[in-house]
């Protein structure tokens, strides 16, 4: 498969996310069981771009060792000092020779632009041979966004952002989503001549584009079918939003494919999960890892499964968790066909339940169980006459001398 239209990518990651208050990236914090960065560089390298450049810089070495964990393909930048989006873009000016024609950038908090939508924009910069092509949207609560400013033709004059933004240019509602598709010589001919002429002091990438326009080159636009492709996360109020977005997106995907989800606002299921047609999950599930769930399973309320694989007709009670990390390494639990577990089981990975076996309720399962064995691991009940009392005196006399 060739490149797609001689593409470059450049997702940009080096900022600090003030506004979250965190000590953490903020590309790195989870919605759905995978970071912020995940969905982006998922939805980047389905378009089968020549190369994918991300810039680092605030905590870059958490970023980097995920990116290498994860993403070993992708090319690390770093930007030491953050002094803006187009002195970041610059950083990647040392590649030049190994870019594409066209550079499409992205910012790494974005997580909900589909790869449908990266297509089209660089389809219609490359079409309507655009020097850039900017995706926009039309926003009811376009606050904390830039704005694009067009004439009364329709043809995109620049784009401002808010803190510079008149009071008039404030109630346009069509948003810039920070994602643009440039001809790559138009790109870096025009960056260096970007200021900090700005109430943040900063080099705006979005300040490229009035300086296009007024030399004459086409600059489009293509706007988002969904506004919410558009959204950034820069608080922990818009991460919320994002994640409840993210979870209808990935149960919806699973209900159109023959999925039963009886409750799917308080189901969360990651998206590398694959689950077979005609099982039924139940309310208030969290489903993690690259689990993997056969057809007709039975997956029961309060369920928690981690890393786990799961055959075909598995009926699962409530309340069962897979416990899959012992502080050093993440291990697999494997159930196979036609299981039964009982409610309030706890398995200990590594573990593999056999075909047609049945897990009694309330189990620990620390060892693995042959097929069509039936296992039961509890304690046998003991009942201690007066022990409550003793117990409840015995803490009272400790919480006496702590206070003494």
């Amino acid at each position: 498969m060739g490149y797609c239209q001689n593409l470059s990518v450049i997702v940009l990651a080096a900022g600090k996310g003030k506004r979250m208050k965190t000590e953490m990236p903020k590309v790195l914090h989870y919605i759905c069981y995978q970071p912020i960065l995940y969905y982006v560089l998922s939805s980047v390298k389905k378009i089968n771009p020549k190369n994918i450049f991300l810039i680092v810089g605030h905590k870059a070495k958490g970023i980097k060792e995920y990116i290498e964990d994860k993403f070993p393909e992708i090319e690390t930048v770093y930007q030491q000092k953050q002094l803006g989006t187009a002195h970041a873009v610059s950083m990647v000016k040392k590649f030049y020779s190994d870019l594409g024609n066209n550079i499409l950038i992205i910012p790494g908090d974005s997580p909900l632009i589909t790869s449908d939508t990266l297509k089209k924009l660089v389809n219609k910069k490359t079409a309507g041979k655009s020097s850039a092509s900017i995706l926009t949207a039309v926003s009811p609560n376009p606050e904390g966004y830039g704005r694009v400013i067009k004439d009364k033709s329709g043809n995109i004059l620049k784009i401002v952002e808010e803190t510079d933004a008149t009071e008039e240019e404030k109630q346009i509602n069509e948003i810039n989503s920070s994602i643009y598709c440039f001809d790559k010589i138009d790109l870096f001919k025009n960056i260096i001549n970007i200021n900090t002429k700005n109430q943040q002091g900063e080099y705006y990438l979005t300040d490229i584009v009035e300086k296009l326009v007024k030399k004459g080159l086409k600059v489009s636009c293509l706007k988002a079918k969904n506004n919410w492709e558009a959204i950034g996360i820069n608080d922990r109020v818009q991460l919320y939003r994002t994640e409840k977005f993210m979870q209808k997106r990935i149960n919806i995907k699973f209900m159109e494919n023959g999925v039963t989800i009886k409750d799917p606002d308080s189901c969360y299921i990651g998206a590398e999960v694959k689950i077979g047609r005609d099982s039924v999950i139940e309310p208030f599930c969290f489903i993690k890892g690259k689990t993997k769930i056969g057809r007709n399973c039975i997956i029961g309320s309060f369920s928690q499964l981690t890393d786990c694989e799961i055959g075909s007709g598995v009926n699962i009670g409530v309340s069962a968790v897979t416990i899959n990390y012992d502080g050093f390494k993440k291990f697999k639990t494997i159930i196979e066909d036609n299981v039964f577990i009982g409610s309030d089981t706890i398995f200990v990975a590594p573990v593999r339940i056999g075909k047609g076996a049945i897990v009694a309720a309330g189990s620990v399962i620390t060892e693995d169980v042959e097929p069509n064995c039936l296992a039961i691991a509890r304690s046998k009940q003991k009942n201690i006459k007066d022990g409550a009392i003793r117990y409840r005196k015995k803490k009272k006399e400790s919480n006496n001398k702590w206070e003494d």
